[in-house]
């Protein structure tokens, strides 16, 4: 008996149905970050700049705009499909941060928080966008890139 639902194959469905979950993963993660990480950020810029942590020794300031950059900028790029498991790496890297700062026993560091933003991150650099993304658009672009550069001779040594 056939599936009334669907005249396509079962495995094509699933293909579908990923594409799907992962579109809304990178969205909702997308959303969650910026609605309840970034926005508060903003919204109290100057008093989170001068009690923001220095966990890397570059200084506090520096350190603010590294964590707003990539939990801002990156963010975007991740929901819209853009460079996608490139851009999910500072975030997961910057709540590695927060865990390690954490338990280091810094006050106001949310061990929750923190896995909660990196779970969804580290499932797309392990999984990719799906289809639904401009990384799948772009992909003969970024072949045909990748191709041209391991074409070109890196110096003397692959010289004839």
């Amino acid at each position: 008996m056939k599936d009334a639902g669907s005249s396509l194959p079962f495995a094509q469905r699933f293909d579908e149905a990923r594409d799907l979950g992962l579109l809304a993963l990178r969205l909702g993660a997308g959303a969650l970050i910026w609605n309840y990480h970034m926005r508060p950020k903003l919204a109290h810029f100057d008093l989170e700049l001068a009690h923001f942590p220095d966990p890397m020794g570059v200084g506090h300031a520096a350190s603010f705009i590294l964590a707003l950059l990539s939990e801002g900028a990156c963010s975007i790029f991740v929901a819209v499909g853009l460079l996608t498991r490139l851009a999910s790496l500072p975030i997961v890297f910057t709540m590695v941060v927060v865990l390690f700062l954490a338990a280091g026993g810094l006050e106001g560091a949310d061990v929750q928080a923190a896995l909660l933003y990196a779970l969804p991150y580290t499932v797309i650099i392990l999984t990719g966008p799906g289809r639904w993304s401009l990384d799948h658009r772009l992909a003969p672009w970024y072949a045909a890139r990748w191709n041209r550069f391991r074409a070109t001779p890196s110096g003397p040594a692959d010289a004839p």
